[in-house]
């Protein structure tokens, strides 16, 4: 049987003219069950998901422009990347058309909220006074995630305190257009978003394929996308 595939936005080191990815993301996906394939910045998003039976957008050390939200940035607020936030949201509201599953993970579920309408905290330290980031080693859990009973999370990790880690200075402030929150650490921070009728749109703010190893219940994130994408075929 064919395994479903689930398209994958690179990265873009511009000094050194290279895409690139973390290699943990890909492994997750084929640990759980699919093959994963890079998609680069050039070429048409309806092209790329033509190929595609689902869709993992991932995180990285920048930020979405807070104009894309309605915000004047902030000094606090990190380094853009113009070209990857650009093709990230084509192919992200693409997705959502299509119905096509998607699993945003840390940047891609902030990106998931804005696409749908939604605001984000620009530094959690100012703005409420927490921080999210922990000290290396980045893979180990450093908090909990209440999850919300009945909602998509819970059947992917059961509806139990999730161990997550925490490497992120933003976070959802205003959850978009059906966009319900379904995971909060203890402090209320939003965790996990999920889109309200769709066949499996989900966001996590931490990192499920890294933190896998110390808790194995985040690999039923990973799966759940990659059997939403099989019965997509």
């Amino acid at each position: 049987m064919t395994r479903p595939r689930i398209g994958i936005p690179l990265d873009l080191d511009e000094g050194r003219g290279r895409y690139e990815i973390a290699r943990a993301y890909a492994d997750a996906v084929a640990e759980a069950g699919g093959l994963a394939l890079a998609l680069p910045y050039r070429g048409d998003v309806e092209d790329y998901l033509a190929l595609c039976d689902g869709l993992l957008v991932t995180g990285g050390a920048f930020d979405l422009p807070p104009e894309s939200y309605g915000e004047e940035r902030r000094e606090s607020c990190g380094p853009a990347r113009a070209a990857r936030t650009e093709f990230e949201w084509a192919v992200t509201a693409a997705a959502l058309a299509r119905g096509l599953p998607l699993l945003g993970v840390c940047g891609g579920m902030q990106l998931l909220n804005v696409v749908r309408g939604g605001s984000l905290y620009q530094h959690l330290p100012e703005d409420l006074g927490v921080c999210h980031e922990q000290p290396a080693p980045k893979d180990v859990p450093s908090h909990e995630v209440e999850v919300s009973e009945g909602s998509l999370l819970a059947r992917l990790v059961g509806p139990f305190p999730l161990p997550v880690n925490s490497t992120h200075h933003q976070a959802v402030r205003r959850a978009g257009a059906e966009l319900r929150v379904c995971g909060r650490a203890p402090d209320g921070v939003v965790e996990a978003v999920e889109l309200a009728g769709a066949p499996f749109a989900l966001g996590v703010q931490w990192h499920p394929e890294a933190v896998a190893r110390h808790e194995p219940r985040h690999l039923g994130i990973y799966r759940g996308l990659v059997e939403a994408a099989r019965g997509r075929r």
